[in-house]
């Protein structure tokens, strides 16, 4: 394998995002349990320094600190480690030249690779990325969901994302930052929830395609109509929803936890465009000829 230029070893890596060093109005925000940002400040450099050694590597995934040159030069000079800076939305008004040399690193995103593992970092969730469906992660800030609050206009939107996406926001961890074996552990669990749910089997990497049936629930459809669409696509996984919007996230969502090809038809009564589906009319039973067309596109 080609050396990946930005190449780390787990043990060595550490991520972060949102702390708002100075931010008062955070606190009341997202529900933060500080009096006030002096206190805040504290409490998030005394975690940061019992978490990272003074060689770790920290990527920290924007919004920083609220605040002008002091503060910042402040901040940097007591947490410990190498530090990266994934700019955010609130650190793009506060940046100088005069602390971006404590950076080893300061751009709007990065691509790198810990081990064996392939991560985007940025400072925002995206509903697209390339690698998704290949095992690579997405991890992101900015959306301050966590276990205390979920005031951020953008938490609803947070069903939509993949299992390979992880928010590591400090709201979202400890107000600390979250080490790359603790965030293996969240996106295994996030993996692992999923492929229970909808009841996909792991199954040992093979060179051939992985073939898959997703099939309306209000679809009615007979055994040998079943049992040939069983021989040629082993998983038949049940979908339903009143939108093909959500139908074409649902099916996304599966197919990202999949490791390696998968091809898949959606047979069922939403017009999916631009997508591989066949159409039945709610209610209508499956017909031979209509397998025969699902099998065709596997």
């Amino acid at each position: 394998m080609e050396k990946h230029r930005y190449h780390f070893k787990p043990e060595e890596v550490w991520f972060t995002s949102d702390t708002h060093f100075g931010h008062e109005n955070i606190i009341r925000f997202c529900g933060r349990p500080f009096k006030n940002a002096k206190e805040m400040n504290a409490e998030l450099i005394r975690r940061w320094q019992e978490t990272v050694p003074e060689d770790g590597i920290v990527f920290h995934l924007g919004d920083f600190a609220h605040g002008g040159t002091k503060l910042w030069n402040s901040i940097l000079s007591t947490l410990p480690g190498h530090k990266y800076l994934i700019l955010g939305n609130h650190d793009m008004k506060v940046l100088r030249h005069n602390y971006i040399d404590r950076f080893e690193i300061i751009t709007q995103q990065m691509s790198i690779r810990i081990g064996e593992q392939a991560i985007i970092l940025n400072h925002n969730p995206f509903l697209c990325y390339g690698g998704s469906y290949n095992n690579v992660w997405q991890l992101f800030g900015h959306v301050h969901s966590g276990p205390i609050t979920h005031t951020g206009l953008d938490h609803p939107r947070l069903r939509m994302l993949f299992p390979l996406q992880y928010d590591v926001g400090v709201d979202n961890n400890d107000f600390r930052p979250v080490s790359f074996t603790e965030v293996k552990e969240k996106i295994d669990a996030q993996v692992s929830s999923l492929k229970a749910i909808i009841g996909i089997r792991d199954k040992s990497p093979s060179p051939g395609s992985r073939k898959i049936i997703f099939l309306d629930s209000g679809t009615r459809i007979g055994p040998d109509e079943m049992a040939s669409l069983k021989t040629a696509a082993p998983e038949i996984i049940e979908v339903e929803s009143p939108d093909p919007t959500s139908i074409k996230e649902t099916i996304a969502r599966y197919v990202s936890v999949i490791a390696g090809n998968v091809r898949y038809v959606y047979i069922g009564s939403c017009r999916l465009d631009d997508f591989r589906h066949i159409h039945v009319e709610s209610g209508t039973a499956i017909t031979p000829t209509v397998v025969k067309e699902a099998l065709n596109l596997l």
